[in-house]
């Protein structure tokens, strides 16, 4: 398995460098910045995005109602089953 994923890897890393090399020498920074403002760009949008869909789909919250339950009857039931084990 490593050794397909170092080929992938050397695979794409010749790829990007045959890409790269294509590109003359005195135009390779400003692509460089291009592509890193897109990215920043892309990158900006979709969490601006995602922040502003997630205000409007906020779920409405229900509070944990308590039950009418004696307080004592639960201690009574366990007690009840450990000392009826025991004996």
């Amino acid at each position: 398995m490593s050794e397909r994923i170092s080929k992938a890897s050397y695979a794409l890393d010749d790829t990007i460098r045959k890409a790269c090399e294509r590109i003359p020498q005195k135009k390779r920074k400003p692509v460089v910045f291009g592509l890193c403002f897109l990215f920043v760009a892309v990158f900006s949008f979709m969490l601006w995005d995602s922040f502003t869909n997630q205000v409007r789909k906020v779920p409405e919250m229900k509070h944990i109602k308590s039950l009418d339950l004696p307080q004592d009857s639960l201690i009574h039931k366990l007690k009840d089953v450990i000392h009826g084990q025991k004996q």
